[in-house]
This record gives C-alpha cells, structure tokens and sequence, in this order.
C-alpha cells in the first residue's frame, strides 16, 4: 500500500498522510530487507519517518548486486548469525545438502545437442526422465521413512507432470488460496499426504513445520537467494536430536547440460555459511525396478509429448497472482495475470480503492443528469448552431 504510485481514494490518501507520512515513528521494523533495495520497494523507507531502523532477512544476497544500497536505505550490517552455529546449539535442523547428478537418457540428450533455442533445451533437461526416476526413488524411501517431502519446481511443466505421475496433490499460482491452506494443513497434520509438490509460490511465507525433506528438480537460474530459501524450509528445529542428520536438501540436476552451471552458482551462498554439497552420482540406474520409464519406448513417448508442447511451456512460473473467488470451485471460476505492486498490498481488487473505483463507473453511468445541467447543454448546443450559420452567410437554414 505504502508502495503504490497511482491514484488513491480520498480515505486512501488521508490515512497515508494523516496516520502513515504524518507520524515519526520510533522504529521501522523490516522483515525480509534484502527487498528493499528494489526500487519499488524503497519507497517505504522514503515515504516513512522513523528514529530507528532494523531489518531482518536470513538471506542477505541479492543477484542484481543492489544489497550494498541498505548501507544508506538502512544502515550497516549489525549482526549475522552463522547457520552452522545455529544448527550445532539446536536453534535450526541440522541438513544435509545433496546434489544428485541424473545422467541425461540418450533419447533426450540427443535431442538435446540438436535443439537451437533455450526454451527447448531447458524443457528436455528438466524432464529428463532419469530426473524422474530419481524423484520417484527418493520420494518412495522417505515415504518408508515417515518423513515429510516437499518437491520445487519453478517450471509447471515437471510439477504437473510428476505430481500427476506420482499421484500426488500439486499447487501452484492458479491453486486458490483457500485450497492452498487446505492442503497445506493436510500436509502437516495427516499421515495420508506425505509429499506435496509446490511451484515458487512456496519459496516465501509458508508456515511447513512437519517437512524435513525437499526435493528440488527445476529451479531460477543461478539464484543464491532462492537456494537458501528453499533450505529454510526446513530449517524448524526437529524433534528427532538423536541423528546426525535430521533434514535432508536434494538438487537434482541433469549432467552435460547448462543445469549443472545454474547449480554450482546456487550454492555459493549456503557454501559461505559453511554447508558442503554432497555430490551423488548414478543415485539410481536400470537395476532399479518399480521405476517408471524404464523401456526405451516409454523414454520415446515422454520425448515425443515433451516436444509436442509449446516451448513456453519449460519456462518458469512468472510471479502471479489469484484473482478469482475462493471456493470449491476456485480454479475452475479464477483467471491468472501478471502481478503488480498494488495487488501484493491488496489494492488490485478495489477492497481499499472502492472509492476511486466507484468514481471512474459513475463517470460513464447513464445516470440522468441534473435539470441545470441539461438546460446549460441545451443553451451550449443553441450557441453552437448561432455561430455555425453565422459563419456560413445568409443561404445557411437551420
């Protein structure tokens, strides 16, 4: 709200000035700073006045090499705690951080030397079907376990794919948010719902105590950022003390391909904290039964369905958000578009603009007007005409 640059209701912009930018406040708390170098966000600390600021962020990276501008937004760096001291006096889990190497299946990595675009090398090694054996292999050990199993993909393509091939719910942005909060209760309540699988909806502000196991098979590039906070949600001290480990990170990812760079970039950040990946390569090879696409047919027809998809598809989840209603029939009634600072504030669906929103409809209402107004058109309209055939001679009627 405090962001927003358009146009305000009048109560909007008189609880900004009054209660907002006309109060020194003594302290301006910030929750996840490293934001605020974006320039849409700097608006709060301008527009706000305070004695003292403090920021908080358990990730304080950023790839756009902005972050050295909370230097003068907020002030120098005070106190960082390191994560493993953390994990070694039981504030956080204890995780162990696993890059799983999925060698790319001939059939695709043929494919894939011989696709010219991005978009189409990206979709292949995402559904790579090693990739997916491994998933599948993992989530099916943990499971014996009783562990709780989150799997990221930023790409819908993999998410849809392997939720429905696993037969396992999926959200994603066009997921309502009252099904999102069901399924997510389900999630760390029920012994039934031992994995679910999230887009990048759930990289921030979701409360998951229960998972102790994320698996991630697509990711955004290279982020630091977004490798740290998928760690993080797993990071809720565990109950189970007694083992070496008790959380458990894997990065899938698929050799020979431009998914190995994003990786090691990722981890750059949680490898300054002090956390080392294990490498594991060949988790999972044809001695495997129970797999799916195990015959080279079933490898085929994957391949032939992954082509057969417009490339957009293999990009990630842009950020979007819900703007249907909330109900049993939440995905069937709700349309998705590209986000804006006003509908993250909760301004884009008029609940605090009413009154603006109001003015614009009653400006092209067919209301009738006043009888001073019509008789002032009316005058308008007759000094017109008089001017007009003054203008055009004597031979002019009307």
């Amino acid at each position: 709200m405090i962001g927003h640059s358009g146009k305000r209701s009048d109560w909007a912009e008189n609880v900004m000035e009054t209660h907002v930018k006309g109060r020194t406040w003594g302290l301006l708390l910030l929750d996840e700073v490293h934001v605020i170098a974006a320039k849409m966000f700097q608006t709060v600390v301008h527009e706000t006045k305070s004695h003292c600021k403090l920021g908080l962020t358990a990730t304080l990276v950023r790839e756009d090499d902005t972050i050295d501008s909370l230097n003068y937004l907020i002030g120098p760096k005070l106190y960082e705690a390191n994560w493993l001291e953390l994990t070694r006096e039981r504030f956080i889990a204890s995780v162990m951080c696993c890059e799983v190497s999925c060698s790319m299946s001939s059939e695709f990595m043929s494919e894939y030397l011989r696709q010219p675009t991005e978009q189409r090398k990206r979709m292949l090694y995402q559904m790579n079907p090693n990739k997916f054996r491994t998933c599948q292999w993992l989530v099916r050990e943990h499971e014996k376990r009783g562990d709780k199993i989150i799997v990221f993909s930023d790409s819908l393509l993999p998410l849809r794919h392997f939720a429905f091939k696993l037969g396992r719910s999926f959200i994603d942005g066009g997921t309502g948010h009252s099904d999102r909060l069901r399924m997510f209760a389900q999630f760390n309540s029920s012994t039934n719902a031992a994995t679910i699988f999230v887009s990048k909806i759930g990289d921030n502000a979701i409360d998951l105590p229960s998972a102790n196991v994320i698996i991630q098979i697509s990711s955004h590039f290279a982020s630091r950022r977004q490798e740290a906070q998928r760690l993080g949600r797993i990071l809720r001290p565990k109950q189970n003390n007694l083992e070496k480990y008790n959380a458990y990170y894997y990065s899938l990812v698929s050799t020979d391909t431009r998914e190995t760079y994003y990786s090691t970039k990722r981890q750059r950040f949680l490898v300054e904290q002090g956390y080392a990946f294990k490498v594991l390569d060949n988790l999972v090879t044809t001695k495997d039964t129970g797999l799916d696409y195990e015959t080279p047919e079933q490898r085929r027809e994957l391949l032939q369905m992954v082509l057969a998809k417009d490339a957009k598809e293999g990009d990630i989840e842009k950020d979007e958000v819900q703007l249907g209603v909330d109900g049993d029939n939440a995905n069937n009634s709700s349309r998705r578009a590209a986000g804006s600072l006003a509908y993250m504030s909760g301004a884009g669906d008029g609940a605090l603009y009413k009154e603006m929103n109001l003015k614009r409809t009653t400006q092209n209402s067919t209301k009738p007007r006043h009888a001073l107004f019509r008789k002032r058109q009316e005058q308008k309209k007759k000094a017109r005409k008089a001017a007009k055939a003054a203008s055009a001679g004597p031979g002019y009627f009307y």
